[in-house]
């Protein structure tokens, strides 16, 4: 019987080998490790490469954000409610994530910036956002802010009349016209965690329907010659996961509108219904979609603009929507420790990284990257020296060990713009990842930053 020589057996063996590899699937992406923390898998070996990697070349804490589900939210948001709204403009509320390449991102797809204060102002100028598409909302301006918004052209969302003769005598000495609405409250409870619920009556936000206060500041508002009335603003919450609250909106401002067309003759460019659209937290958690929010709206919307006779364009803000589902935490475990209570995972983020789950008790799916087995009660803890900093509390988790790496998902809004140096701690870094490209948004903090614009002069 012929035995083959050595080198035979080889190129035999390695051809079918190697015809299998060319035609096989293409590795995975970091894209594609994500995705499988986000349904549960972070044990896959796609997920525990690309972890791995985003830790080894970046470190830790870091905050990752994947470009295609902003994308993904971007167009789902878009098209449900362009189908049922011909006149339409979307803003993005920049204080959800103040990164400079994520609001670039969100300009591509024709977006706004709705912003909070002047440095926001300057952030939507500085990656050229026309002055006309900036939507100015606080209750509380400063004066150089308001000067600034005039400058630029923002509009100028007032919020009392304390602030509406401010506005006057800036627009006057600036000799331009300012370009205002009025931030109204409807009085709606959206059912959202307390701290972000807007548009309920206790609220400190906007102008009150009931008493006829905000009908009062929009007509004191027409006897001003350095203003311009362009149109009117309501946001009732953030995290919202129903659409009823927003339909009752809808019915008030319309017909607001309508009261303001026929008592003094104001014919408003647009209504702004605010943001708000809520995002699941939990892996069995069912939200409204965009769609559904859009069809709730349609018919409300269409009913009050053939009684208006005209038509406003609607404006929407969302934020969380855009950037949270695509936002990881990425953490290492320090330690493990069991006492007789609990058993507590110390990792190296606190809530001076991701404050949600102290300040709103809030919510946020944690994974055990690589582990799938020993599970047990946990609660994971931070390192900020205060007992409260705990992200998650009694979740049944596989048990990981020091130096095991541990990520919290939809992390996108409010995690970073909400961090600070407490404890004496330099901020982490942000990474943006595309497929399986990653590029820095944001350098890590460094410890020398801790002492920047500090004076010791004694």
């Amino acid at each position: 019987m012929w035995n083959p020589p050595l080198f035979f057996k080889i190129a035999f063996f390695c051809l079918p080998m190697v015809w299998f590899s060319a035609s096989a699937s293409p590795l995975p992406t970091i894209h594609d490790g994500l995705v499988k923390a986000h349904q549960n898998e972070a044990f896959h070996p796609a997920a525990v490469a690309a972890f791995t990697r985003l830790q080894r070349e970046f470190g830790t804490p870091l905050y990752i954000y994947d470009r295609q589900i902003i994308d993904e939210q971007a167009e789902c948001l878009k098209e449900a409610f362009s189908s049922c709204f011909p006149k339409l403009h979307i803003f993005y509320a920049v204080k959800a994530n103040t990164n400079l390449s994520l609001i670039r991102l969100l300009r591509k797809h024709g977006f706004g910036a709705e912003v909070i204060s002047g440095g926001e102002i300057l952030t939507a100028r500085k990656l050229k956002v026309p002055g006309s598409e900036i939507m100015f909302t606080s209750s509380s301006k400063s004066p150089w802010e308001i000067e600034l918004a005039i400058k630029e052209g923002a509009v100028l969302n007032v919020d009392s009349l304390d602030e509406l003769n401010q506005v006057e005598v800036a627009a006057s000495r600036a000799r331009k016209t300012a370009r205002i609405s009025f931030r109204v409250n409807p009085g709606v409870d959206p059912h959202t965690i307390h701290q972000i619920n807007t548009g309920i009556s206790e609220s400190k936000f906007g102008l009150h329907l009931e008493n006829g206060i905000a009908f009062h500041a929009y007509s004191r508002a027409l006897k001003l010659p350095h203003v311009k009335i362009i149109g009117a603003h309501c946001h009732i919450g953030s995290q919202i996961t129903e659409p009823e609250g927003y339909r009752l909106t809808a019915e008030k401002m319309l017909e607001f509108a309508f009261e303001l067309k026929e008592k003094l003759g104001i014919r408003l460019e647009f209504i702004d219904l605010g943001g708000g659209i809520g995002i699941p937290y939990q892996d069995d958690q069912t939200v409204m979609t965009p769609m559904e929010l859009a069809q709730t709206l349609k018919p409300v919307w269409n009913q009050g603009i053939e009684r208006l006779g005209y038509e406003p364009t609607l404006w929407i803000e969302p934020g969380r929507f855009f950037v949270a589902p695509a936002g990881f935490l990425l953490t290492r475990v320090n330690s493990v420790k069991t006492t007789p209570v609990k058993t507590f995972v110390n990792i190296d983020a606190g809530f001076n990284t991701l404050v949600r789950p102290v300040m709103y008790q809030a919510y946020h799916r944690v994974r055990v990257v690589g582990r799938r087995e020993n599970v047990v009660k946990l609660d994971i803890a931070g390192d900020v020296c205060e007992t409260g900093d705990i992200f998650a509390a009694d979740r049944m988790l596989p048990k990981p060990r020091a130096d095991d790496l541990v990520v919290i998902l939809d992390a996108g809004a409010y995690g970073f713009s909400m961090a600070s140096e407490y404890n004496a701690r330099p901020l982490p870094a942000e990474v943006l990842v595309n497929g399986d490209e990653v590029t820095v948004i944001r350098k890590r903090g460094s410890n020398e930053d801790l002492f920047r614009n500090q004076l010791a002069p004694y």
